[in-house]
């Protein structure tokens, strides 16, 4: 898969996950049928949270393949053959833990919630607290 479908993709995957939050949003949040969006996912969040089961059980109706790691542990190799990361984590806002990733990370990847806002004001990126 491209770099540039990698990251229509993950575009996509946000656009899924966020769009029935916003008022005026008409994309679809379900596959049709019963297929299943052709990426793999890579969900790295708090391990045994309540969390983590809602959006793994999400994810697995709509995508072909959900795997899943620690974000506090979170090493890019975990995710080598997948197309799209999620970092989330489930508990206090700013003790959530940040990713060592190195200088160079270039994976399309969806940041949630406090976490997603620390790793993106980590990175200088103008997503951070959207």
């Amino acid at each position: 898969m491209s770099r540039l479908t990698r990251v229509l993709s993950a575009a996509f995957l946000a656009a899924t996950l966020f769009g029935p939050l916003l008022p005026e949003a008409r994309c679809q949040t379900t596959a049709p049928g019963t297929e299943r969006f052709p990426l793999r996912i890579f969900y790295a969040g708090k391990p045994g949270s309540a969390r983590e089961a809602d959006f793994l059980t999400f994810l697995k109706q709509h995508f072909r393949q959900v795997n899943t790691g620690d974000l506090a542990s979170f090493n890019p190799r975990q995710a080598t053959d997948t197309d799209v990361i999620l970092f989330d984590y489930d508990g206090d806002g700013f003790k959530a833990p940040r990713p060592n990733l190195p200088a160079g990370y270039a994976r399309p990847t969806v940041t949630i919630g406090v976490a997603g806002g620390l790793f993106c004001s980590q990175r200088g990126l103008k997503t951070g607290y959207m």
